[in-house]
């Protein structure tokens, strides 16, 4: 009996362990900066980490945050193409197969 709970509190630990988190962003346009103030940035796919709000305007902020978290961040050129998201989402599954640890604080 001690056995199986064991082997059930591993495998909850290990299931439960928050998976690195990927972010596609582009460059936001001069338009869009001067409407929603500090957004360098525009949410194109990905997750946010645990914990963060969904935000389709990203600021400088809200990237280091992500970092921070330990989740990855990657830029896209604004006119992209299916190609640079592909390439993007590429870049994401990798990070998942090796991540990175946090920032230390």
């Amino acid at each position: 009996m001690r056995r199986v709970v064991l082997l059930a509190i591993l495998t909850s630990a290990a299931f439960s362990a928050d998976k690195p988190t990927c972010l596609i962003i582009r460059h936001a346009s001069t338009a869009r900066q001067a409407f929603v103030s500090g957004a360098n940035w525009q949410y194109v796919e990905g997750d946010f980490p645990k914990g963060m709000k969904w935000k389709s305007n990203v600021t400088d902020r809200t990237v280091r945050k992500v970092k921070e978290l330990g989740g990855r961040v990657i830029t896209i050129p604004n006119a992209y193409s299916t190609a640079d998201l592909e390439d993007a989402r590429k870049q994401c599954k990798a990070e998942e197969d090796h991540p990175v640890a946090p920032s230390p604080q």
